[in-house]
């Protein structure tokens, strides 16, 4: 009786495990029908074609095609090359489904300037290239005028927002924290993949003071709550302060929104000046 339960048991677990595998196939079917057709990168004229299991990437007048697999890992489906047993395809690395539906990848070499792979249906493009207005109703005046954090992040290319030559090129990060009654300040300019400048070192109350007047008087306050984007990866500016008081004030833009800056962040860099910074600007 007992050998008889335990061979009915098994029975029910294989079949089981049979069922489980038939749903995930059938799936995986399904995930590669709607993966079916034309794909167009908002960011390139790099182009994928899915016809069946097969997979052709086009940039310009190079093109490779590959058989390819659905993969289901951490709640995100991945595309992998079954020729190689791999995920990469072409000059492009990890192609997943986006959680909007989309297809995205990443550069193959990854550096400060790697290009990312947004695909989506020739019908789509025009949206993705849309400025979306996202700004927040925030309040346009600011009672304190003690800063306790401030960060501005953005780009400089060469002829970014106004800025002088004298300023590098590369990604800027200038953050400002009050610590223990003590004001802490770094400004950072990265490279592609090295460290343009690097200062960190404490600030005083008096420097931090005047920051907080010069938001007031080139009025960026007026901005507070700015939010505008697309969907082409370009990178964006920030600027976040928050003041003692709990009040914020936060501007912002993403992709082609932050070709050009809504406030004067010249002026702001020639005052991060005023505290002597490493040689090189």
């Amino acid at each position: 009786m007992r050998k008889g339960a335990m061979k009915h048991m098994g029975y029910l677990v294989a079949l089981l495990a049979a069922l489980l595998l038939a749903l995930g196939c059938a799936s995986g079917m399904g995930k590669m029908r709607e993966l079916q057709g034309h794909w167009v990168d908002v960011n390139s004229q790099t182009t994928l074609d899915i016809s069946g299991d097969r997979l052709t990437v086009t940039t310009g007048r190079w093109s490779e095609t590959c058989r390819f697999k659905v993969k289901n890992e951490d709640d995100i489906t991945y595309l992998v090359n079954a020729e190689k047993g791999a995920s990469d395809f072409g000059f492009m690395t990890n192609l997943r489904v986006g959680d909007d539906g989309s297809l995205e990848a990443s550069d193959m070499v990854l550096d400060g300037r790697s290009h990312q792979y947004r695909f989506v249906r020739p019908e789509m493009l025009a949206g993705e290239l849309e400025i979306q207005d996202l700004s927040q109703d925030a309040p346009k005046t600011i009672q304190s005028g003690e800063i306790k954090d401030f960060s501005l992040t953005f780009e400089n290319n060469g002829v970014s927002y106004g800025l002088t030559p004298d300023w590098p090129i590369g990604y800027y990060s200038w953050e400002i924290k009050r610590r223990d009654g003590r004001y802490r300040m770094r400004f950072r300019v990265m490279g592609d993949s090295y460290v343009v400048m690097d200062f960190d070192d404490e600030v005083s109350d008096e420097y931090v003071a005047g920051l907080a007047q010069l938001l007031v008087e080139k009025d960026i306050i007026q901005y507070n709550g700015y939010y505008r984007k697309n969907n082409v990866h370009r990178y964006g500016y920030s600027l976040s302060v928050t003041y003692a008081s709990r009040e914020h004030l936060r501007v912002r833009a993403d992709g082609d929104a932050a070709a050009a800056c809504v406030f004067d962040l010249a002026s702001l860099l020639d005052y991060a000046a005023r505290q002597p910074l490493p040689e090189g600007i």
